[in-house]
């Protein structure tokens, strides 16, 4: 249950008729799966921290380099050479103490991947990578689990919602199937109709 601080903290969304108090501790209590801390990553640590989600879990295993400074909004100068998911989870701290948040320096496996998305409520893939993104679809999909998946390269960007949970929802690889070509910086073809 909220306390005034939180119903004051919140205040501006809960007088949106789509979220009030129901959706604000709905928020409260979900836990969100936030793999990569970059230049996706980093935003949306720090806004769903600032959203009042109750509970992150940060995954990366790279490092802040000067370079990242520019666009992965997390990292400071004084990060520089340690691990974006720590920085990242104290950047979100900050943001909001009430908020839990667990920073994992991994690169998360198939396995490990398929734990972690069965414990959250949502995943966000904010990777670079299309045999990450190809192995998250997989683990939400085996668990059920909503995933958001976000590209963005240049001037351009992409964002999906793929939802398991719907009979009829497309997956990651149904729209974008793997054809092998690797870990290029660029975006997916969707599959043609």
């Amino acid at each position: 249950m909220m306390d005034d601080q939180a119903l004051l903290r919140y205040s501006r969304q809960i007088m949106l008729p789509e979220v009030e108090v129901d959706g604000q501790q709905r928020l409260n209590d979900a836990h969100a799966l936030i793999i990569g801390a970059g230049g996706l990553g980093s935003p949306v640590a720090l806004y769903l921290a600032a959203a009042g989600v109750g509970r992150l879990t940060i995954v990366d295993a790279d490092v802040v380099e000067l370079s990242n400074l520019q666009r992965q909004i997390a990292h400071q100068q004084a990060d520089l050479g340690r691990n974006k998911a720590a920085s990242a989870a104290q950047s979100a701290q900050a943001v909001n103490p009430g908020c839990q948040i667990v920073a994992l320096e991994e690169h998360a496996d198939r396995q490990r991947l398929a734990a972690l998305a069965a414990s959250a409520d949502v995943v966000l893939d904010c990777t670079d990578r299309f045999s990450s993104r190809y192995a998250i679809n997989t683990a939400c999909l085996a668990a059920g689990v909503p995933l958001v998946s976000g590209a963005a390269i240049r001037f351009s960007g992409q964002l999906a919602v793929f939802d398991p949970r719907l009979p009829d929802s497309p997956c990651y690889a149904c729209l974008y199937p793997d054809d092998g070509s690797g870990d290029e910086a660029s975006f997916p073809v969707p599959k043609a109709a």
